[in-house]
């Protein structure tokens, strides 16, 4: 499976999967000011939100953003109303489970000890990364102990934090830490472990090629604008833009993008409704915070338990 599709990785890897790319506290609710209920009524609504319902069971389903900037928040007051009213939040994964977090990365994302990164690179290809290192002011230590593809995430991620996106500032860990402060408990979809294995399964020249594309994408200064449009479609709440760029993304590498759309999307989606399919048969009624591209398109979660006999309520229409 060759990777030609960095477009559609750059999706995901903001609104498609959960993980704790930052070292800085997460993103800390509102306090309670006097003006409180104000801030939040003024607030805009971002992201996408749906109800979900049938035989007088109803859940939340939210759409995040994995990155963010500190006047993304408070989120708006339909949204914080809809948590306090839920029996619990559930995300992809809890990213403030740092030990968790830390030893999935060991066991995934981090090379034998004898061997390092640029050992497996040719030297055009340790030239070019060198360059990229030097523009993002990265030292060349940092990334040694990674496999291909965990290098090539870590310079796609912290490319978009020199943008002025900060994983610290992600939705989801503004609605744990909002949780935590109205005592709901919080629970998990996935694994950080199934989530590296999604990419820990791919060969080394998978990898190779995967670190490769990610480069030509920073040499040609493509991820700016990408990421530029993704944030954009989210602060909109545009469910349209969000499905439109994956369908580009798709269309423009239809070999491997459309393999990535199958394990990356598809096959998630199908596994998230069938879980929440569950928590409401057994009488919970959650509020669930997931990237939102798993809320768009024909195989989105919405439409997987409409088809299940729920009802869906769009309610940013």
């Amino acid at each position: 499976m060759p990777f030609r599709s960095l477009r559609l990785i750059l999706l995901w890897l903001l609104a498609g999967w959960q993980f704790a790319w930052a070292d800085q506290p997460p993103a800390d609710p509102p306090a309670a000011p006097a003006d409180a209920q104000q801030q939040l009524k003024s607030a805009p609504r971002r992201g996408l939100l749906y109800e979900v319902s049938r035989d007088g069971k109803t859940a939340y389903l939210f759409g995040t953003i994995h990155v963010g900037r500190p006047d993304f928040f408070p989120l708006d007051l339909v949204v914080t109303q809809a948590l306090a009213q839920s029996s619990e939040l559930v995300v992809e994964l809890d990213a403030t489970q740092t030990d968790k977090m830390q030893a999935a990365v060991q066991r995934r994302a981090i090379l034998p000890d004898s061997q390092r990164l640029d050992s497996l690179l040719t030297p055009a290809l340790r030239k070019r990364l060198q360059v990229q290192l030097d523009a993002l002011g990265l030292p060349r230590e940092t990334i040694q102990a990674y496999k291909p593809w965990m290098a090539a995430l870590s310079l796609t991620m912290v490319a978009i934090q020199v943008q002025g996106f900060n994983p610290a500032y992600a939705t989801d860990l503004y609605l744990i830490a909002l949780a935590k402060g109205l005592d709901k408990p919080i629970d998990e979809l996935e694994s950080i472990d199934y989530q590296l294995a999604l990419f820990d399964s791919i060969t080394h020249q998978e990898q190779l090629a995967f670190l490769d594309e990610t480069l030509q994408i920073l040499e040609q200064g493509q991820l700016r604008g990408d990421t530029q449009a993704l944030v954009d479609a989210w602060l909109d709440s545009d469910a349209h833009a969000l499905q439109q760029q994956a369908q580009e993304s798709i269309s423009e590498n239809p070999r491997s993008a459309r393999w990535m759309q199958q394990k990356i999307f598809s096959d998630r989606n199908h596994q998230m409704a069938e879980r929440i399919d569950r928590m409401l048969i057994a009488g919970h009624h959650p509020f669930v915070a997931i990237g939102a591209l798993h809320l768009t398109g024909a195989d989105g979660v919405p439409t997987l338990l409409e088809m299940r006999g729920y009802r869906i309520k769009n309610l940013y229409p």
